[in-house]
């Protein structure tokens, strides 16, 4: 007789991953957590699991020759079963890393944002109509902002996923950063100018949540367009992609580099430049690891 090779091993390594990681929560909780924003891969996980039970209870001892078809044809499912093993736990690892270096290295308190129905289904409908073919266009002239004109077909994704972002942030450190008071210099300018950070109308400190990669840029980066609507959502909205801007510098700064702010201090611009093409670089290899990462079914 001959003892088919069985998968037990396989399924106690993917139960142990899927338990270190967690089960996922509502779809809609917010706050969530890297876990939740990867349901796709943990379902396969667990699909797979099942599949592993399912073939390590079968019959695995076989009597030869009378039976080598039926053991060939047990430790052909095993090899099948292994390769899908293999390629659910990369996803779900991948899909893991990618969120969790989004939340600017974990722990940020602007956390994940997983969307509503509603928002995902606009977001859903905008990217359908976005032709297989398109193709990101060029950067802007130096200088010139960053734009997705109202003709371009990637537009209605554009707007769906610049509504409301981020929403209402309140006084939260941005990338550990405390929110600055009205008081306090504004360090996009020069010491010597004496500006401050101001007030709006409302008392709140003057600033506003920039993202440091404008969204218009963020859009238009490779990859984007294929990744899955909540993806694209979670991508926008990444803790790792906000700061603290002043008001003024902000509205200098429009769709553009923190370069192109007038009258702003050179180191400032010197860091801000840095900054800018540290994140662009972290959230260009993030679009990528969660291309690879993604559920197809």
């Amino acid at each position: 007789m001959v003892l088919a090779r069985r998968c037990r091993r396989l399924f106690v390594a993917l139960v142990a991953l899927v338990a270190l990681l967690g089960f996922i929560s509502p779809a809609e909780a917010k706050p969530v957590r890297p876990v939740d924003l990867c349901s796709g891969q943990v379902a396969a996980a667990r699909q797979v699991g099942a599949d592993i039970r399912a073939h390590n209870a079968k019959p695995h001892v076989f009597r030869m020759p009378e039976q080598s078809l039926a053991a060939s044809a047990y430790n052909a499912e095993k090899s099948l079963l292994e390769a899908r093993r293999a390629t659910v736990v990369a996803q779900l690892r991948a899909c893991m890393e990618a969120m969790r270096a989004l939340e600017a290295g974990g722990g940020s308190p602007l956390g994940l944002k997983a969307p509503v129905r509603r928002t995902l289904s606009k977001i859903e409908q905008a990217r359908e109509k976005v032709p297989s073919n398109w193709t990101e266009p060029p950067p802007p002239p130096r200088g010139k902002n960053w734009e997705v004109s109202k003709s371009s077909p990637i537009r209605p994704v554009f707007d769906a996923l610049r509504k409301g972002n981020p929403g209402k942030v309140g006084s939260i450190p941005l990338r550990g950063v405390a929110r600055p008071a009205s008081t306090d210099p504004d360090p996009a300018y020069p010491a010597a100018s004496g500006r401050t950070i101001g007030s709006f109308n409302s008392g709140n400190s003057a600033v506003s949540p920039d993202h440091i990669i404008p969204l218009a840029e963020l859009v238009q980066m490779r990859g984007f367009m294929k990744l899955t609507p909540q993806n694209m959502y979670v991508v926008s909205r990444a803790p790792l992609n906000f700061q603290w801007l002043s008001k003024a510098a902000n509205e200098s700064k429009q769709s553009r580099s923190a370069a192109y702010v007038s009258g702003a201090d050179p180191k400032w611009i010197r860091e801000q430049v840095a900054l800018e093409s540290e994140t662009r670089k972290k959230l260009q290899e993030i679009i990528d690891q969660l291309l690879k990462s993604q559920y197809r079914g």
